[in-house]
This record gives C-alpha cells, sequence and structure tokens, in this order.
C-alpha cells in the first residue's frame, strides 16, 4: 500500500477515536462555561411563584338558576350554554375579555367582561335580572354588594344628614374607593374607617386618602363586613343591597350603641322601619334619583 494511503488511512482512525471519545464523554462544566456561544442554563426554583391566567368568574346571588352564553371575544367560535345554579360561582381562566348573553324576560342582555374581572348575577331595582360587575367572587365571605361609587352630591346629603361633627367617629361597611370616609375627615376633622373585602378598592382608598391629605385621620381594612367589629362607631355609612342590609341587621344590634346613627344609601334596613327618622331623595350628577334613609340605633 502506497504510504500516502497508510497515512491517511491512520488519519482517519484517530479522527474516529477522537469522535467517540467526545461525543461519550459530554462536554464538562467548564467547557460549556468557556463557550462564547453557549449560554448558561439557569435552574428553575421550586420557590418561584407560578403566574396565574386573569381569571373572570360569575356568581349567582338570585333566587334562581340562570342560564348564560358566554365566548371569548376573540374568537369565532360558538357560545357555550351555560347554567349556574343558586349560589354557586363559574370561573373563566384566560387572558382575553369575554362575552356573555342572557335572557331577561323577552330581551337578551349582552356584555363584555374583562379579564381578570369578577361579576355577579343579582336582582336590579326592578327586580328585573341583571350582572352586575364587582362580586369577590369569594366562597368564605358573603358578597353584600356590587362596586358602585356614591355620587358626591350624595356623599354630602349623607354626612349632612347624620349630623356629623368633629367628635365623631365614622365607619363605612363596604367602603369601595373611600370616598364618604375621606370625605368626612376633610369637611368635618373627624376619625373614619373604611372596610372592604376587595384588595384594590383598599389600595385606592389610601391613595386617594394620602392625596387629600387626611391618611393621619382615615384608615381603611381589608376585611369581610361579617367579622368587623364596629362598636365604637357613632355614625355607620351603607351602601349595600336590601338583603345585606337585613344580613348585617343582627351586627348592628350587637355592636351599636342606642343613638348611634345609620345613614344608608338607596336601600333600606329591613326590620328596622321604627328606627328610620329622616328620608331625603335628591338628582345627583349621574342624573339619577337617589334615596337616603336615616336610622338611629
Amino acid at each position: 500500500m502506497p504510504k500516502k494511503a497508510i497515512l491517511a488511512f491512520i488519519i482517519a482512525l484517530v479522527g474516529l477515536a477522537v469522535a467517540v471519545w467526545f461525543f461519550t464523554r459530554g462536554p464538562s462544566s467548564q467547557d460549556v462555561n468557556s463557550s462564547p456561544y453557549i449560554e448558561e442554563a439557569k435552574p428553575i426554583e421550586e420557590s418561584q411563584p407560578v403566574q396565574k391566567q386573569r381569571e373572570i368568574s360569575i356568581r349567582n346571588v338570585t333566587h334562581e338558576s340562570v342560564r348564560y352564553w358566554i365566548k371569548s371575544s376573540a374568537s369565532d367560535s360558538k357560545a357555550m350554554l351555560m347554567t349556574i345554579q343558586i349560589g354557586d360561582i363559574d370561573r373563566f381562566p384566560g387572558d382575553g375579555d369575554m362575552d356573555i348573553s342572557f335572557q331577561r324576560d323577552e330581551e337578551t342582555i349582552s356584555y363584555q367582561l374583562d379579564s381578570g374581572m369578577p361579576y355577579s348575577f343579582r336582582y336590579n331595582e326592578n327586580d328585573e335580572l341583571e350582572l352586575y360587575e364587582g362580586s369577590h367572587g369569594r366562597e368564605d365571605a358573603p358578597d353584600l354588594a356590587p362596586f358602585v361609587p356614591t355620587p358626591m352630591a350624595v356623599v354630602e346629603k349623607m354626612l349632612q344628614m347624620a349630623n356629623i361633627d368633629k367628635n365623631d367617629v365614622l365607619y363605612d361597611l363596604g367602603c369601595g374607593d373611600g370616598r364618604i370616609v375621606i370625605t368626612a375627615a376633610e369637611r368635618y376633622g373627624i376619625r373614619g374607617v373604611g372596610i372592604d373585602i376587595d384588595p384594590q378598592r383598599i389600595k385606592e382608598a389610601n391613595a386617594a386618602a394620602k392625596m387629600a391629605g387626611v391618611e393621619n385621620l382615615v384608615k381603611f381594612r381589608l376585611q369581610d363586613v361579617m367579622t368587623v367589629d364596629f362598636s365604637e362607631a357613632t355614625v355607620l355609612a351603607l351602601y349595600l343591597l336590601e338583603e345585606s342590609n337585613e344580613l348585617l341587621r343582627p351586627l348592628f344590634e350587637r355592636y351599636l350603641r342606642p343613638g348611634t346613627y345609620v345613614v344608608s344609601h338607596n336601600y333600606p334596613i329591613p326590620g328596622w322601619e321604627e328606627k328610620e327618622i329622616h328620608f331625603a331623595s335628591l338628582m345627583a350628577e349621574d342624573n339619577e334619583e337617589h334615596d337616603i334613609y336615616l336610622y338611629r340605633r
């Protein structure tokens, strides 16, 4: 065999041996770290939180099962027919908005639901089925009302009717963005406490109190209203549903001292008819008529 052919054969054998050695051994950690073309792999830490999907929840707080149709707003797919039973919560995980429709008598009502938001089926002022934003969607606490801001004209009238002075302590059960407590602190210099179960509302209330410069007078607590001891209140403000006021009435009678004023926006307190001392109705900036009930414990 010619010398050149022998030499080429030997080189090929050596190359094959090197390749076998490299692939069976594999690159060392030193090889990986020293290479400018290979990014170091980072282990996944078990303690890292998993990002949750932006869930839409729908709660049924009516006294009947409700049928509705729902689909992704971004999809052309056919809507799903759902039936939600009394007291149940339907949950739809995802990152997009959804379209919902339901029947009210002969009318079809349709809405778009925002991703990450809670909703609830309730009855409106005319005892008609309606879907409201603001259900907290929790199973461990009663959902007392959707979040609907009280018009400022109504806030001012509520405080006026309650005959607020600087010695009062005001509690707002279901305080929302805190406007009643903050306005009372600004106008009358009184202490106030707002209670709400929605973290977003508490965040908004604290920010508004700081902006108004009354954070030394007011306090907002993330808490279930049903677990609150409000016995120090001399004035109690409410904007809850009528059935919620009825649910809370035993707590009013347990905690409130005789003579305490309770002022309620739009909804009366069932069973307290004899304690009602004043009633007012006014047109607010939303061009809607609002009722205000004043009670004395």
